[in-house]
């Protein structure tokens, strides 16, 4: 029996923009824990700073849920920055850009 190429999508090694896909989903769901949203970001950050990604689309995504944790979720994103420096890394800059560099609060 062949097998369909829906099923073969399920083995491809994911992109970028599929771990963002997925933390969007998991975000929409309102499964995500700060754990699994800090291995994730982690994740994807990484991948996004090495690889350069010419595809902009998923920086701007990952700008967009930056920014939607920002705003609906500040102390989901706080946790995970607080976890982030916890291992000796502080959390990517860019979160923080368009914040008052006086400005200490995350709401």
């Amino acid at each position: 029996m062949p097998i369909s190429s829906n099923y073969k999508d399920l083995f491809h090694i994911p992109l970028t923009k599929d771990k963002l896909t997925l933390f969007q989903l998991l975000l929409d769901a309102n499964t995500l824990t700060v754990d699994l949203a800090l291995a994730l970001l982690k994740v994807i950050h990484r991948e996004l700073s090495i690889h350069q990604n010419r595809d902009r689309s998923v920086y701007k995504h990952y700008a967009e849920v930056i920014a939607y944790l920002d705003h609906h979720i500040p102390e989901m994103l706080q946790q995970v920055v607080n976890a982030w420096d916890t291992r000796g890394i502080t959390a990517p800059m860019e979160w923080f850009s368009h914040k008052d560099p006086t400005d200490q609060s995350f709401g």
